[in-house]
């Protein structure tokens, strides 16, 4: 049975209200995406150290790093730089905080075009090398604003690299602003399974334009969220879920901001959002019960 966990900026900057509310709902653990208005990247090893603390004072796992590894230009070694030196702080953090795995993107979204992912590949090179000396493993997320911008794409991408070390984070939410993308479930689910280390959890709409989503409350957008969990538990996944919901009550994100999560103005109305989502999960999906 897989172990449950909610990002905590999903619920508030503040750690000790996001693991409050994470304890309250029987949760294993958090992810850890921006704390105190600063993502993995810009924490300072204080920072890392009161991380682990509240979550250690509260009976919870770390179970990943929601670094913003590679959200950057491909191409711009200046960037490029940065974001190698980023990986290095979470791999201090990942020490520290008891977790194997770091979230990972593969650069901004440009036009398909022969070889791009060839050279994306060799970008991630030393980044294959880091994680094999520190026993991590890169996680790597599909999304419309990077070029894995679907579970097909992102299925090409790590069985190019064919690197034990770099594995799949299935977000089915994200799959919904791609029209030509196979469902998420059960067609991206199959697809990605052999390579399944990580989930998020949301659920998302269809945006008219069709280039991008739309956070929805779990249960009213277009994911069979019933046919995945109930797969998830049939299959014997054994690794975290976890609730990220990008849904607020009372605002809606710009796709910037639904790109580049992080921060107060992100993290507002967060609280109410995940209560109710993990309200539906518990009531409607059983997500946290044995039973299919």
């Amino acid at each position: 049975m897989y172990k449950t966990a909610v990002i905590s900026d999903e619920i508030s900057q503040h750690l000790p209200s996001a693991a409050a509310l994470a304890v309250k709902y029987g949760l294993d653990g958090l992810e850890i995406r921006s704390v105190n208005e600063r993502n993995p990247f810009q924490m300072t090893e204080e920072d890392f150290h009161y991380v682990k603390k509240v979550c250690d004072a509260h009976g919870l796992a770390i179970c990943a790093i929601g670094s913003p590894l590679f959200k950057c230009t491909l191409g711009n070694e200046e960037e490029y730089k940065a974001h190698l030196e980023g990986l290095e702080r979470c791999i201090k953090a990942a020490k520290i905080w008891g977790t194997k795995l770091i979230r990972g993107f593969t650069f901004w979204h440009e036009e398909a075009r022969e070889g791009l992912f060839e050279e994306i590949a060799q970008k991630f090179a030393p980044v294959i090398a880091m994680a094999e000396e520190n026993d991590i493993t890169i996680v790597i997320e599909s999304e419309p604003s990077v070029n894995t911008d679907n579970m097909r794409s992102l299925y090409d991408f790590i069985t190019l690299l064919d690197s034990p070390r770099v594995q799949a984070l299935l977000d089915p939410g994200n799959e919904v602003s791609d029209p030509a993308c196979p469902p998420p479930y059960p067609v991206g689910y199959e697809l990605l399974k052999p390579y399944l280390r990580h989930v998020h959890l949301k659920d998302a709409l269809v945006t008219k334009a069709g280039s991008f989503y739309e956070p929805a409350l779990i249960g009213q957008g277009d994911v069979d969220y019933h046919g995945f969990i109930k797969a998830l538990k049939a299959d014997g996944y054994d690794g975290w879920v976890s609730v990220e919901t990008h849904y607020r009550m009372k605002k809606s994100f710009d796709e910037e901001q639904l790109a580049k999560p992080q921060g107060s103005s992100f993290s507002d109305g967060g609280y109410e959002a995940t209560t109710a989502y993990l309200d539906i999960l518990r009531d409607e999906f059983d997500w946290m019960g044995e039973g299919g």
